[in-house]
């Protein structure tokens, strides 16, 4: 038998030992865990109060508001304009609790964005109850349209970065939002316009508009213009081709602005058709002759050159009877012209291609 020593602790007891060591440092540990959670909720419920006890605050101020305008000032107003005044004031309200209760960790952004919005909501109240009246249906129509596009460009700027590629995206979106803007306010509006500032004839109002259309198009396609390239076979490089084709677009696009606003006039509706017509069709030739050698080069081309030069054949048939027939009818009929002259075109292409697949079909393949 082996003696027992006195000072020596046995394994098992020790053992034990530890483990009761252990169990009493994980219940301290999750006493500690328990402790720092009841603080962290103490002071959430704390900060939460305050907001609560805001938002209350906020909507006995609209109360005691209401009071005192309904009591005082309501009786020189029509019934609608009060109602108008009390419902701004509420979403005043709502207002300042958004602001409350949008986590801060969202940022200043989505703040701004949900007051834009409320923001439209009390410029729609006030334009509709004071000013709405003195317009016509589509005027309003207009500058409903054009305060919500308002707050869309707002909050454009607001969420698309300014740095790099998305720079120029922002450049883009606000061009474009921007003739959004001017095309819903000048369409109802420009009546007034001519009546008050300058009066503008039916083609010069036409010239206006493609003109508008043309620098939002510079706008949008301006950031991205010199990374414009079309990457088919580095061998063959399309080379300035794009830039090219934008180029002469827009130089159609100015021809047409300063035949609409200086020559038009001189011309019957019909003439005018006539010559925005040629002159597409030179705009198309122009670039066809222009992508035509790059496409021989990679051994491709047109499928089929009589499409093409049957469709050139029908704009300048179109072109002639616009220019010298057209006005000796009304507009539905002109309107029957074209659609009989598309009609008989698209059947000689489609006769023309079917022959041609016939003659695909009947060759003698056994060979």
């Amino acid at each position: 038998m082996k003696p027992i020593d006195d000072n020596e602790t046995p394994d098992d007891f020790t053992d034990e030992l530890d483990d009761i060591t252990e169990d009493v440092e994980e219940e301290d540990f999750d006493i500690d865990i328990e402790i720092k959670r009841k603080r962290r909720s103490r002071m959430k419920r704390k900060r939460t109060s305050g907001k609560e006890y805001g938002t209350l605050a906020s909507f006995i101020v609209w109360m005691g508001f209401t009071v005192v305008w309904l009591f005082f000032f309501a009786g020189g107003y029509a019934f609608i304009q009060n109602l108008a005044v009390i419902g701004i004031a509420l979403l005043v309200i709502g207002a300042f609790n958004s602001i409350a209760w949008i986590p801060s960790h969202e940022g200043m952004k989505t703040k701004a964005s949900a007051l834009s919005g409320i923001g439209w909501i009390v410029f729609l109240i006030l334009w509709i109850v004071f000013y709405a009246g003195g317009f016509g249906f589509y005027e309003n129509i207009g500058v409903a349209l054009a305060s919500l596009l308002f707050v869309g460009l707002v909050n454009a700027m607001l969420w698309i970065p300014s740095a790099g590629e998305d720079g120029n995206a922002r450049i883009s979106a606000f061009g474009a939002i921007t003739w959004c803007i001017f095309i819903v306010l000048w369409l109802p509006f420009a009546n007034n316009v001519a009546s008050t500032i300058y009066y503008f004839t039916f083609n010069q109002n036409i010239a206006i508009i493609l003109g508008s259309f043309l620098v939002m198009t510079m706008m949008v396609i301006a950031p991205w213009f010199g990374k414009m390239q079309i990457s088919v076979n580095e061998a063959i490089s399309v080379g300035t081709k794009p830039k090219g084709t934008v180029a002469l677009f827009w130089a159609w696009l100015i021809v047409l602005v300063l035949w609409l606003w200086f020559m038009a006039d001189s011309f019957s509706g019909n003439q005018n058709v006539a010559a925005a017509l040629f002159s597409f069709a030179i705009l198309c030739l122009i670039i066809m002759a222009m992508w035509l050698p790059w496409a021989r080069k990679r051994g491709e081309g047109p499928e089929s050159w009589f499409s093409i030069g049957l469709s050139f054949g029908w704009v300048l048939l179109l072109t002639i009877w616009f220019w010298f027939f057209a006005d000796q009818f009304d507009g539905y009929q002109n309107f029957a012209v074209f659609l009989i002259s598309l009609l008989v075109a698209a059947g000689i292409a489609a006769g023309a291609q079917w022959r041609k697949y016939r003659e695909f079909e009947a060759l003698d393949w056994e060979d």
